[in-house]
């Protein structure tokens, strides 16, 4: 899939439906909602993978902006296209709810200050995390950063 708007490809398995766009974001959810697959690219929190992941991070931490409680967060480092990058792998639950979620995503620099956020979320539990694993790395493997 490419987005001109986010200077950016990534895949999605056949089927799967964009369920949200905007100039820096794009959503996309399996038959069913089970998982989502977003690409986002932003100047937010600086132009490193690091400072991203770092500022995205702290926003996730604050409850009342982003939702997520009870969040335990686990940080790589990593190489994308042969560049530094950032994983995350979140385990949270959204407020107000019991059900535990995962979030994997990966943070890369682009051109211009741009930074490329990638991740799949999922409702933990079952097979969920095997196949959210491999569908993140699918989507980290054909990511393809500042197409024009």
């Amino acid at each position: 899939m490419t987005e001109p708007g986010l200077t950016a490809a990534f895949a999605v398995p056949d089927g799967w439906k964009r369920t949200k766009k905007t100039a820096i974001q794009s959503f996309w959810a399996s038959d069913g909602g089970t998982y989502e697959i977003v690409v986002k690219r932003d100047t937010s929190y600086g132009p490193t993978a690091r400072a991203a992941a770092e500022g995205q991070l702290a926003w996730y931490r604050e409850e009342a902006e982003s939702s997520m409680a009870g969040l335990r967060a686990t940080t790589h480092t990593a190489r994308q296209d042969g560049q530094d990058a950032v994983w995350l792998e979140l385990d949270y639950h959204w407020r107000g709810q019991t059900a535990p979620r995962r979030r994997v995503e990966v943070f890369v620099a682009g051109d211009a200050g741009r930074v490329y956020q990638l991740l799949v979320d999922t409702a933990a539990g079952g097979d969920r995390l095997a196949r959210q694993r491999e569908l993140f790395e699918t989507a980290r493997a054909q990511l393809v950063t500042d197409v024009e």
